[in-house]
């Protein structure tokens, strides 16, 4: 199984209002990710606060809890993980941060097409760097026991547990489109369809 697990939990502190709710297509871009997600996955489910829950409602949400809350992203991929340790089939979640209005389906599609379930992950290189973008990736069961123990270690980059455990990292066919929208000059630029240079 494969679910989908849009990340919208973050504050949006640069940005200054929530990213989930910006409008880049005419519609609200956590709806628009969450529809590419459900494209490919089993079941979506938004990763958010408790507090934002209702803003969600027309998905089923998946809340940060109260031991991962706290710690940006990775807690909302390890609710999502280990809420399913009792599981009888646990599935694998296609990780999506809800701040890349540029993806579009061909985007994720090659991604799955890339699928390694052997390694932990499969994520995109990011354009600048080369590094994994852990905000766009297939993380599979077996990260689930392997990230609780690098938390527990003190740990909460995502992009260096990815690196450390050898994920797949593929380069993007389109590496223009994975730019996350942070700030209102981002959101300007992306909206109106200007270069990021």
């Amino acid at each position: 199984m494969l679910y989908g697990l849009l990340l919208t939990g973050g504050k949006s502190t640069r940005m200054g209002q929530p990213k989930a709710l910006l409008h880049y297509h005419g519609k609200p871009q956590y709806r628009r990710a969450a529809e590419l997600l459900e494209m490919l996955c089993e079941r979506v489910f938004i990763s958010c606060r408790a507090s934002q829950k209702e803003i969600f409602s027309d998905y089923e949400t998946m809340c940060d809890s109260d031991i991962y809350g706290d710690f940006g992203p990775i807690g909302g991929v390890l609710s999502a993980m280990t809420a399913q340790f009792s599981a009888d089939s646990p599935s694998a979640w296609f990780v999506l941060g809800c701040d890349y209005p540029l993806l579009e389906k061909t985007d994720l599609e090659q991604l799955l097409a890339a699928r390694s379930a052997q390694q932990v992950a499969t994520v995109f290189a990011n354009p600048d760097d080369g590094r994994p973008e852990p905000l766009i990736g297939i993380y599979e069961t077996s990260a689930a026991y392997l990230l609780l123990e690098w938390w527990r270690e003190g740990n909460q980059s995502l992009r260096v547990f990815l690196e450390r455990h050898h994920a797949l990292v593929v380069e993007a066919e389109h590496p223009e489109r994975l730019v996350s929208a942070d700030t209102p000059e981002d959101f300007q630029r992306i909206k109106h369809g200007k270069s990021g240079s």
